[in-house]
């Protein structure tokens, strides 16, 4: 479930943003998914950290927030992680 907000620092996107990212061996690429993924960047990098870091940006810009959030980034096998951050919102799995 997602919702906009605006308050005196602007819209923000409420929601849970999600990327699943590969690796190809030559480095990561990350595709955004789920019911936030519009707008979201496609990220790709060298390494795992780099496209994190990238993942991380684009979430915030998507959002629109100003505030620091947290997330997980999870191996699902050597070369498939699953990237979920809660923006301003809970985490509720279906």
């Amino acid at each position: 479930r997602s919702q906009t907000v605006v308050g005196n620092m602007g819209e923000v996107k409420k929601g849970v943003y999600q990327y699943k990212l590969t690796s190809s061996g030559s480095g990561w690429t990350a595709k955004p998914f789920g019911e936030m993924a519009d707008g979201l960047a496609e990220c790709t990098g060298a390494t795992a950290e780099e496209v994190e870091k990238a993942m991380y940006d684009a979430c915030k810009e998507a959002s629109g927030t100003e505030k620091e959030f947290t997330f997980a980034n999870d191996m699902v096998s050597p070369k498939v992680s699953l990237f979920t951050a809660a923006i301003e919102a809970a985490y509720e799995p279906k």
